[in-house]
């Protein structure tokens, strides 16, 4: 059975702390992570070091990242005798990957992020021009199988997300395994980096963009989320969606990233003729 509260600073209920406790979901976690060989473990907000010290246990060098002065002390204190772990001060939200991780060695990031962060941490993680293999996250669970959502069920953060990465869903977290409990139940995710983003850089910012215009009303017909959120001449929007091979009855959430691209560039086509 997990201990009543995990050892070390209090969380702090403003900050919507809540630390992990339970042994066993500590253990899942650090198994999960498939670090290669001869790469490190960068950990997002490390805390009071409970995963801290199951990944430590991997045999790989651990980059602990946290943001809190105290809980850096803390783990300063209880890794003193640590020469496998590097604990460094700063934000996941902001933070230079390039920096925080140099060379070009392969690593892996983990973390429990903070419900309110978790969105930007991600995207900034994915977006990162040092990227890790794989990122292995514990979200709230809504969040978790939006991430993991199966196609034809997409939404804005899926697709923000398949851009960079595949994902899977790997096990929840009831509220009870953390200190204190909080009210809702968390999910752990895997997602994979791929080796380059689904869309080339240069497009991403259009891409979005576009993206985000059409999706206003994803149960919609995509026809009507295109004639309304996008501007075309007259007929543009059916016009645009044939030519992509696009059925204007489906609906946005069912579009994936390849078909959004062509849709896109149909629309410029049909737009620069009208």
């Amino acid at each position: 059975m997990p201990s009543s509260r995990v050892p070390g600073p209090r969380p702090r209920k403003a900050l919507g702390q809540h630390f992990l406790r339970d042994t066993g979901v500590l253990l899942d976690i650090a198994n999960a992570v498939g670090c290669p060989e001869g790469g490190s473990i960068l950990e997002i907000g490390a805390g009071t070091g409970q995963l801290t010290e199951h990944l430590l246990r991997l045999g790989h060098p651990v980059v602990a990242l946290e943001v809190e002065e105290r809980l850096i002390g803390h783990l300063q204190r209880r890794f003193r005798d640590a020469p496998n772990l590097r604990i460094v001060p700063g934000d996941a939200r902001v933070v230079a990957l390039e920096e925080l991780m140099p060379g070009t060695a392969p690593f892996v990031a983990v973390g429990n992020l903070p419900y309110f962060a978790a969105n930007p941490i991600i995207r900034h993680v994915l977006e990162s021009p040092r990227k890790p293999v794989e990122f292995i996250a514990m979200v709230q669970r809504e969040v978790g199988r939006e991430l993991a959502a199966p196609t034809g069920d997409w939404s804005l953060l899926t697709i923000s997300v398949q851009m960079y990465a595949t994902t899977e869903l790997l096990f929840d977290v009831p509220p009870e395994a953390f200190d204190p409990p909080p009210a809702v139940v968390s999910s752990v995710v895997r997602m994979t980096l791929r080796a380059k983003p689904e869309v080339p850089q240069e497009r991403i910012p259009a891409f979005f963009e576009f993206v985000s215009k059409v999706f206003r009303n994803p149960r919609k017909q995509i026809h009507n989320g295109l004639s309304r959120g996008v501007w075309l001449p007259p007929e543009g929007a059916r016009e645009a969606l044939r030519l992509a091979g696009i059925e204007p009855s489906r609906r946005p959430e069912t579009l994936v990233i390849p078909e959004w691209v062509r849709l896109l560039e149909t629309c410029e086509e049909v737009r620069a003729r009208g």
